[in-house]
């Protein structure tokens, strides 16, 4: 399985690339509607305001770094649906083929148990996991007005 990888706090996580939309630099976020764990904020994408999750809110480590290697990670969610959300991470910048995952191995918030990738420890990441543990609400999913994201 292809992988993009990238890092939250320390640890190495991976994210299968089939459900990478775009990788963007970190964009200024205006704040969001909506009291949800982890949201770091909203931004406007190609006509879309896209929420935007920030993993180290979410494993309680602060504010994600504003370093240069920070981007937003585009994916669809829910993933037969057209809507987008942005995952907020740092270091984001290597594609691996690693073995893919066992089907059960995720936790209830969406990441799987560390394995090995030659030196360094690696937790895949199922992204529908973690974001249903997010409970994004429908008003951040949905445009002013009340259209569709």
């Amino acid at each position: 399985m292809l992988a993009l990888t990238f890092q939250i706090g320390s640890d190495c996580v991976a994210l299968d690339v089939r459900r990478v939309r775009r990788v963007i630099p970190r964009v200024k976020l205006a704040p969001a509607p909506s009291g949800a764990r982890g949201i770091a904020g909203q931004f406007v994408y190609r006509g879309q305001v896209v929420p935007v999750v920030d993993f180290f809110r979410l494993a309680g480590a602060g504010e994600c770094p504003a370093h240069l290697s920070s981007r937003i990670v585009l994916v669809q969610w829910p993933s037969d649906s057209d809507r987008l959300v942005g995952l907020l991470a740092t270091q984001v910048a290597d594609i691996r083929d690693l073995p893919a995952p066992p089907s059960d191995a995720d936790s209830p918030q969406g990441f799987g148990p560390p394995v090995a990738d030659g030196q360094a420890m690696i937790r895949h990441l199922n992204v529908d996991r973690l974001l249903a543990a997010v409970e994004l609400e429908p008003a951040v999913l949905t445009l002013p007005g009340g259209a569709g994201a």
